[in-house]
């Protein structure tokens, strides 16, 4: 039977029994090495591991980084074809601004035609048998714009006729007549026309021992506009 004796601090050292005795025989400078090469291999294993990090972290970097481009590159091929099929058809986009300009001055331009044929054509209907209209002057505009009109023409400034407010066309007509002219009939067959505001008569006179001509100014709605060219056409 075996015995080691062991010490412990500030007290009595104990019997340890059936140990087997030890002995370290090595020199402190050797232990010390030793423990310093022991020391060397964790450090190394850390800075391995360490290094592998960084490295794995590098790696994944550079794929993401890849990865990043080839999706920057497709996107910038699609935007450069998708430029290029823009391009092919910027004519067309051309062609469809000048248009859509176009028919927007159209319909400024000509937002007040009207069919004279037919306005006329209706006037001449009504007048009396032997009579007919020998010419006429016409303003389109609002009822302002036609009584400046028809005051210049009269000769009578500052004096503005009574126009329809709802006047947009204003006709003035010469009726010649081999016989005397009615003016009340006229004016009155006149206002029997469709479109018409009202009617008055500015003069009347005789040009000839056989021939009479009346001045008479016809005022029109709005009905009287073709609205061709405005999307509202009748």
């Amino acid at each position: 039977m075996s015995m080691t004796l062991t010490r412990t601090r500030n007290r009595a050292p104990a019997l340890v029994y059936g140990a087997v005795p030890q002995v370290n025989l090595l020199p402190p400078a050797e232990r010390a090495r030793r423990e310093q090469a022991l020391l060397a291999r964790r450090w190394t294993v850390v800075v391995v591991a360490a290094v592998a990090v960084v490295l794995v972290a590098v790696l994944a970097a550079v794929l993401l980084e890849r990865s990043a481009q080839s999706d920057l590159d497709a996107e910038r091929s699609r935007t450069t074809a998708l430029a290029g099929q823009v391009a092919a058809y910027q004519d067309v986009a051309t062609a469809t601004g000048e248009k859509a300009t176009y028919e927007a001055k159209r319909a400024e331009g000509m937002k007040d035609d009207v069919n004279w044929v037919r306005v006329v054509g209706a006037l001449q209907a009504v007048l009396p048998r032997g009579a007919r209209i020998g010419g006429f002057d016409a303003v389109v505009g609002d009822a302002s714009s036609i009584a400046a009109a028809r005051a210049g023409t009269d000769g009578a400034a500052g004096l503005a006729p009574a126009v329809p407010a709802a006047a947009r066309v204003g006709v003035t007509v010469k009726v010649t007549s081999m016989q005397p002219l009615d003016q009340r009939a006229i004016i009155g067959s006149f206002t029997h026309v469709p479109g018409v505001l009202g009617a008055d008569m500015s003069n009347l006179a005789s040009s000839s021992s056989a021939s009479y001509v009346s001045t008479t100014s016809v005022y029109f709605d709005d009905s009287v506009l073709s609205h061709a060219y405005d999307g509202t056409s009748r």
